[in-house]
């Protein structure tokens, strides 16, 4: 008797807690975080939203809710959105060669709509909530922007095509970044007294993002540990944004990069290699771009902005 009402209990008990998942999963939510941007549009902050489960099982469908929660703009006061709100969602769909990527075609006031004098990064804080709020799925890899059915182009100038970006390609603040702990060593190359010559310093750094590129630039805005080494980077020069594609880390720095006429600092090509040389020591970055406020200066009189530059060791002193 005791063995058969044991049975009956584990029955009922199993019945039970079926019942109350199947209830659970009907009408559930799964929550999703909205990237836009903060009051100064210099950073990434997300919002809380919740869509149906059930859509989850078509992708272009939770794709295209997910956009229009986007697009709506966020309801935290003080967030602001960097998308145009002119903007329409046009399309969504799969990469058929890809797996993981999807298609996002957007209407052309994406482009038309901004001013003249906007900033190019409020442009790259756009691309960039977009690829972070969908590639938190495990099954969105990668995001490839079009207008109007059309190649989105970079900011560039050149015509180039911008490729599918995952956020992993993505180096800019957000959240998580206060969270995130890890530490890395890198190597950097600082300079001396006289400015020609790059010398290697080793950091413990405390990653971002994890982001390694990021943090590598960062570590040389900060300077140099040694007093025998001086820093690169001019005073006050920030980094807008990197992204990284097909061996190309592009780096999109203030105007502050520019050095002064009477500025006594480093040459400029040993600021420009100061950074194309501690990048290129990390994993999968060849060539380094550049950018000054999203676009190549028009004075290049040593030709360090028009192309993308490889490593030079020459440059380089191993002090024993």
């Amino acid at each position: 008797m005791k063995k058969l009402i044991s049975i009956i209990l584990v029955f009922i008990i199993t019945s039970c807690s079926f019942c109350s998942c199947t209830e659970k999963n009907k009408g559930s939510q799964i929550n999703v975080k909205l990237y836009f941007s903060n009051s100064a549009k210099d950073s990434l902050v997300t919002e809380d939203a919740s869509v149906d489960a059930f859509l989850r099982k078509d992708t272009v469908g939770f794709v295209r809710k997910i956009m229009k929660l986007l697009l709506a703009g966020p309801k935290t006061e003080g967030y602001k959105s960097v998308i145009p709100e002119a903007v329409r969602l046009k399309g969504v769909s799969l990469e058929k060669e890809e797996d993981g990527t999807v298609n996002i075609d957007l209407s052309k006031e994406y482009i038309s709509s901004r001013k003249k004098d906007s900033p190019k990064s409020e442009e790259l804080l756009a691309r960039y909530s977009i690829i972070c709020t969908l590639s938190q799925f495990e099954e969105i890899k990668k995001v490839k922007i079009y207008i109007d059915g059309k190649d989105m182009l970079a900011l560039s100038g050149d015509n180039e095509v911008l490729s599918a970006l995952g956020s992993n390609n993505i180096m800019i603040d957000s959240p998580s970044s206060v969270d995130t702990k890890t530490e890395k060593f890198v190597t950097l190359y600082f300079t001396d007294k006289n400015g020609v010559n790059l010398y290697p310093e080793t950091h413990k750094a405390t990653m971002a993002d994890n982001s390694l590129e990021k943090t590598v630039v960062n570590e040389l805005i900060r300077g140099p540990v040694s007093s025998s080494y001086v820093r690169t980077l001019p005073d006050g020069v920030q980094l807008i944004s990197a992204e990284t594609t097909g061996g190309i880390c592009f780096v999109n720095f203030s105007a502050e990069f520019m050095p002064k006429e009477d500025d006594d600092g480093p040459s400029q090509r040993t600021i420009v290699y100061s950074v194309v040389n501690s990048l290129t020591r990390l994993p999968d970055i060849e060539k380094v771009q550049i950018l000054i406020d999203g676009k190549k200066p028009e004075k290049d009189e040593y030709q360090l902005f028009s192309i993308p530059l490889e490593r030079d060791e020459t440059m380089i002193v191993n002090k024993k």
